[in-house]
């Protein structure tokens, strides 16, 4: 009987020794895993605010970079535009140019030289005349509205040389048709002065044969 509960007591303290074994292991394994997790979460978290820190540096860099390009897109902007301004002012040496002068000069005294009239002409010659005055006056007009697109202000994008260049060939053309002018409204004034001497002339022939 002494033995058996030896052998009882023997069993049941094993038992409680590996029961209380199994929960020593237990709670052991879980506290190595709590810490490994504690460890995993601390890592992170730091990876976290080191990829957070990189992230602001990034976009820190970014934005001033932006601002950056932005600034230079205004300058370069600003600057253009005040480049295409300027082509929309012609410059004072262009204004105050003697060419002008002369292109103005010049289609005064074109319409001064058929405005005076052909005494001694027949109707078709002066109706050639007017034909070749309405023709060579339309082109004076364009002339003109072109000198004073060249001058005006906001209305050609050109250099300076540009204008001058326009400005030299409207001058040119303006001086072809004044020396045009000068030449065929002379001509027509000396044979209509010529016709004239000859009426005349036949007059006073004609008043003298009939005094004599």
């Amino acid at each position: 009987m002494a033995s058996i509960k030896k052998l009882v007591l023997s069993a049941l303290l094993s038992a409680l020794s590996l029961q209380l074994f199994a929960q020593s292991f237990s709670f052991g394994d879980l506290f190595n895993q709590a810490a490994k997790q504690k460890q995993y979460y601390l890592q992170q978290i730091a990876a976290y605010q080191v990829f957070q820190s990189e992230l602001k540096m990034g976009y820190n860099v970014m934005r001033h970079g932006l601002n950056g390009i932005a600034a230079i897109n205004t300058a370069e902007l600003n600057a253009h535009d005040a480049y295409y301004q300027s082509l929309r002012q012609p410059g004072t040496a262009i204004k105050n140019s003697t060419q002008v002068q002369d292109i103005i000069q010049w289609q005064a005294e074109i319409i001064s030289s058929f405005s005076q009239p052909f005494i001694g002409l027949t109707a078709n010659e002066q109706t050639y005349i007017s034909l070749v005055q309405t023709n060579l006056l339309k082109d004076c007009g364009e002339d003109m509205a072109d000198l004073q697109n060249l001058l005006r202000a906001g209305t050609l994008q050109m250099t300076d040389d540009e204008r001058f260049r326009w400005l030299t060939r409207l001058h040119a053309d303006m001086q072809d048709k004044y020396q045009f002018t000068q030449s065929f409204c002379g001509s027509a004034r000396l044979l209509a002065a010529q016709r004239q001497r000859d009426t005349n002339a036949k007059q006073s022939l004609r008043n003298l044969y009939e005094t004599n």
